[in-house]
C-alpha cells in the first residue's frame, strides 16, 4: 500500500514539473519578440552613440588641425548645391541665452543677430496655414567654422505651421528652399547638420509636420549659404499632387518671401 502511494505521488510530482516546464516554455516565447524589439532597440541607440562619438572626435580633431595651419580651411567648401551631406551631430560649446556658443572659430563678420520677418500665407488647396517669424543671422557655428571663414554664413529661420485637415501627408523642411542670388538658384535646408548646435543655443530644429496630427508646430531651419547677402530670398514650394482612388489632382503652390539684415 505505501508502495503504491509512493508512486502515485512520484508520478504526480513528475507530471507537476512537466508542465511547469511548459508553461515556462510558452511564457518565454510569448514575450521574446518584445525583448527581440528592445535589445535592437538597444543595438540601434548604442550604433547612434558609436557613431556620434566618432564624428565628434573626427570634428575635433578637424578643428585642431585647422588651428595649426593658422585658420586655413582643411576641408574643402560645401559644393553640393544641395542638401549637405553632412551628418554631424556633436554639441557645439556650452549654449547661451543669445544662441552663441563662444568660440570664435564659428563666428562671422557683423556679429550674431535676429530679425522679425512676420510673414504668413496659406496654401488654399491644402488649407495649411504658415507663419514665417523670424531669422537669425551670422549663427555662431563651429560646424560650420569653414564656410563661414570662406565668406559663407549660417542663417536660421523660425517657422510655425498649423496643417490643413483636408488632406493628410508631410509638410517637410524641403518645402522651403533658400536663394542667395536673388530666385535664380535654392537651395535646401541643412538642419541635418546643424541640430545639435541649435538646441545647445535654445533654438529648437523644425521638425516634418504630420497633416492629420493636426495642432500647431513651430521650429527652426539652418541654412548654410556659401556667400553672404544683405538679403536672402526663401520660396515656399509644394508640389502637384494627385488624391489617391480618384482623378482630382492638386495644383501645386509657391510663395516667396525675403530673409533681411539685421
Amino acid at each position: 500500500m505505501k508502495r503504491m502511494k509512493r508512486a502515485t505521488f512520484t508520478a504526480a510530482a513528475l507530471l507537476s514539473c512537466t508542465l511547469a516546464f511548459s508553461g515556462c516554455s510558452l511564457i518565454s516565447q510569448a514575450v521574446q519578440p518584445e525583448q527581440g524589439q528592445s535589445g535592437e532597440q538597444s543595438n540601434a541607440d548604442a550604433q547612434d552613440q558609436g557613431d556620434q562619438n566618432g564624428q565628434d572626435q573626427g570634428d575635433q580633431n578637424g578643428q585642431e588641425s585647422n588651428a595649426d595651419q593658422n585658420g586655413q580651411d582643411q576641408t574643402g567648401q560645401d559644393q553640393t548645391g544641395g542638401q549637405d551631406s553632412s551628418t554631424d551631430q556633436s554639441t557645439s560649446g556650452s549654449p547661451s541665452s543669445g544662441g552663441s556658443t563662444g568660440s570664435d572659430s564659428g563666428a562671422s563678420s557683423g556679429g550674431q543677430g535676429q530679425v522679425s520677418i512676420g510673414e504668413s500665407f496659406e496654401d488654399p488647396e491644402m488649407q495649411d496655414k504658415i507663419e514665417v517669424l523670424s531669422a537669425v543671422r551670422n549663427f555662431e557655428s563651429s560646424k560650420r567654422a569653414s564656410a563661414i571663414e570662406l565668406g559663407g554664413e549660417v542663417v536660421l529661420l523660425e517657422v510655425k505651421i498649423t496643417p490643413g485637415q483636408k488632406y493628410s501627408g508631410l509638410i517637410q523642411s524641403g518645402a522651403f528652399k533658400i536663394s542667395e542670388d536673388g530666385g535664380a538658384d535654392y537651395r535646401y535646408d541643412q538642419t541635418d547638420g546643424l541640430e545639435a548646435e541649435m538646441r545647445a543655443a535654445g533654438y529648437e530644429p523644425f521638425e516634418d509636420v504630420r497633416r492629420r496630427d493636426g495642432g500647431t508646430h513651430q521650429g527652426w531651419l539652418a541654412y548654410v549659404p556659401n556667400e553672404k547677402q544683405d538679403a536672402y530670398t526663401i520660396r515656399y514650394e509644394r508640389g502637384p499632387g494627385k488624391v489617391l482612388g480618384t482623378d482630382e489632382k492638386v495644383p501645386e503652390f509657391t510663395t516667396s518671401f525675403d530673409i533681411p539684415s539685421v
